[in-house]
């Protein structure tokens, strides 16, 4: 009997072509990024944008409903374009970002436990799933001080280093 299940949809490219076409060297690992971020991760409310005055694509969100938005700037390994005047430029374009300008988030890229029991007929353990709670529709804090550079390998790995504006001591950056 052949498959007559539909193919995989791509549901992250439709978002993303622009900006991938603005910048092309972070257009894999952008990709990838989000991909890493919305399904690895648990970010929520991802918004990828390119930065004003810079060559630079970020990604907003955040992990949890309470913490400020972050930026995410994806790479690929092997890149020598993010010079210290480069830094310096996307730290100051991070400083100039109206969150209330920011694009909407992209859809979820998978459906959530709930949704999936709820599809599969088992109501009865939905009590049991601990509910995220709904997407505020206020827009939340933005930190600007903080940079997420997700380094992404040809293998698709992506390793987040995490930089702040100035210098901070160990004891200033927060656990998460």
């Amino acid at each position: 009997m052949p498959d007559t299940a539909a193919p995989p949809r791509d549901t992250i490219a439709p978002h993303l072509t622009s900006l991938a076409a603005a910048c092309p060297l972070q257009a894999g690992p952008l990709r990838t990024t989000v991909a890493d971020l919305a399904l690895a991760v648990g970010w929520r409310q991802l918004r990828p944008l390119r930065l004003a005055d810079t060559e630079w694509a970020v990604v907003v969100g955040h992990k949890r409903a309470e913490d400020p938005l972050r930026a995410v700037l994806p790479l690929p390994l092997h890149t020598t374009s993010l010079t210290p005047h480069e830094l310096k430029a996307v730290f100051g374009a991070l400083a100039r970002l109206d969150v209330a300008a920011l694009p909407e988030p992209l859809p979820p890229l998978a459906p959530s436990v709930a949704e999936l029991q709820e599809k599969l007929g088992k109501t009865d353990q939905l009590a049991e799933v601990a509910e995220e709670p709904e997407p505020d529709s206020t827009p939340a804090t933005f930190d600007p001080d903080t940079l997420y550079m997700a380094i992404v390998a040809t293998d698709s790995t992506v390793v987040y280093y995490k930089l702040s504006r100035g210098i901070k001591k160990p004891h200033d950056i927060p656990d998460e």
